[in-house]
């Protein structure tokens, strides 16, 4: 009995019931193989694809995806009704066209379908068309050399596409309004503005004091850490202060809208958290447990928690509408430098100055995961936007990617020339951002960790890479 010349097993065509008789063949043959004691790489190589095919039939769902202006098909994909139906469409029409650089909306019956349903809970059933909307992405990108610039990635920094804002200063941090129209910066010596994100041209300076500075969600406000232990909320159309956020006695470190833009939650170097309403200011609820600085503090995805990290080496999570901590997230052996949820509130994310990034179950306050850093430093971690994975930044030129669910590294991201200051995600989970003190900012690709672009053309270490679809 010979394993030499296996029987061809190409992709089969699952509606002619092709899958069943290749399964079928390939199990004979195995079990042959393995009656006669024959042990090689060709009956392991054998094994894998009966796996492969045995999870393939399971798929019962054959979906046709259509370009939504021409109505031409661009890709066929097969899914299993519990797949998560935008992760399945958009990896069908990247196998097809190899195009990274466009964000991919998909449609059915005029509703754009979300990142986390499933097929079943959309509806889509064998044989139904899906329509897909393509859009450019646009680049963000900050320096320590003064300058934000915007571009298109299918151009990268052309003289045509980049726009080039000088600042007061060190950029420390920016991001492009929800609408994509704007650009938010901060710089050094408190300095907050907003720019035209295509002109690059000044719109106003936020009055007062900004140490930090973020976009409310529907774009409408921006709040941020000022100085005197108070944060501001101000008017994102005049840069005028609307409410000044005092009660703190120390320090604010960091300050964040509520999904719903109805609340703010401070952290502050006094060790506590604040709740506030956003649209009287009013302090509502002082969050009270840590015993040394708060480094940062967010929402859960639905606004129903909140997740606090500080220097004492703990995270916690409290109950967003009582102020009561519901769990401890401890296990660092230093302090954290930031938290985040996970895109379903399940899970958190820790990152600390003990040079790991740890994965934990907001439900029971268990760690899943422990990821190491490179050197022992953590410049950035970040989960990506369907829970799977989680991207980690360290005292290195390179990144990598994880498997959030199991640890395992999926992919190093090698090229910068220095240490990676930044990273982040596309929406769409496709792509990952890089910055880097080597002045560059990187685009890759989170399917294989290829890197597709460089861009280049600051002077200074990146302190923003951002990947928008606005």
């Amino acid at each position: 009995f010979s394993l030499e010349d296996p029987p061809a097993t190409t992709e089969p065509d699952f509606r002619e019931g092709e899958p069943i008789k290749c399964v079928e063949e390939l199990r004979r043959i195995i079990e042959r193989a393995e009656s006669e004691g024959v042990e090689s790489e060709a009956l392991d190589d054998i094994k894998s694809r009966l796996e492969e095919l045995e999870q393939e039939a399971q798929k019962e769902l054959t979906i046709t995806i259509c370009h939504a202006v021409s109505g031409e098909a661009v890709a066929v994909v097969r899914a299993r009704p519990t797949d998560k139906v935008v992760a399945v469409l958009r990896e069908g029409v990247l196998r097809e066209t190899g195009d990274a650089l466009v964000a991919l909306r998909f449609v059915v019956d005029l509703q754009v379908l979300n990142e986390n349903e499933t097929f079943e809970e959309v509806g889509i059933k064998d044989g139904d068309r899906v329509l897909v909307v393509r859009s450019p992405l646009r680049c963000l990108t900050a320096a320590f050399d003064g300058t934000c610039r915007v571009c298109s990635l299918s151009d990268g920094f052309s003289k045509d596409e980049a726009i080039v804002a000088v600042e007061s200063g060190p950029v420390l941090s920016a991001s492009l309004s929800p609408c994509g129209g704007h650009v938010l910066a901060v710089c050094s010596g408190g300095d907050g503005c907003v720019r035209d994100s295509y002109t690059g041209d000044l719109e106003f300076h936020l009055s007062g004091w900004a140490a930090s500075a973020e976009w409310s969600p529907d774009g409408r406000s921006i709040v941020g850490a000022s100085d005197t232990g108070a944060a501001r909320i101000w008017c994102a159309s005049t840069g005028r202060c609307l409410q000044v956020l005092s009660g703190h006695s120390d320090d604010v470190k960091s300050a964040s809208f509520s999904p719903d833009g109805s609340m703010i939650v401070t952290a502050s170097a006094d060790g506590t958290a604040a709740l506030w309403e956003a649209e009287s200011g009013r302090l509502v609820v002082r969050l009270s447990g840590h015993s040394d600085i708060v480094r940062s503090a967010a929402f859960s995805p639905d606004g129903a928690w909140v997740l606090t990290s500080s220097m004492d080496a703990t995270a916690r999570v409290w109950n967003s509408s009582s102020g009561v901590c519901a769990r401890v997230l401890s296990g660092h052996s230093k302090a954290l430098s930031g938290a985040q949820f996970s895109p379903d509130g399940l899970r958190a994310l820790t990152a600390s100055f003990d040079g790991t990034v740890r994965v934990w179950d907001t439900q029971k306050g268990e760690c899943l995961q422990m990821l190491p850093a490179e050197n022992n430093v953590v410049n950035a971690a970040s989960f990506s936007p369907d829970g799977s994975s989680v991207l980690v930044a360290s005292a290195s030129e390179s990144l990598r990617l994880f498997c959030a669910d199991t640890g395992e590294c999926r992919f190093t991201l090698s090229g910068h020339e220095d240490w990676v200051r930044v990273a982040a995600f596309s929406p769409d989970g496709m792509l990952v951002a890089s910055g880097s003190y080597d002045g560059t900012a990187r685009i890759w690709s989170a399917l294989d960790g290829q890197c597709i672009q460089m861009l280049e053309g600051h002077e200074g270490a990146v302190v923003t890479a951002a990947i928008s679809a606005c």
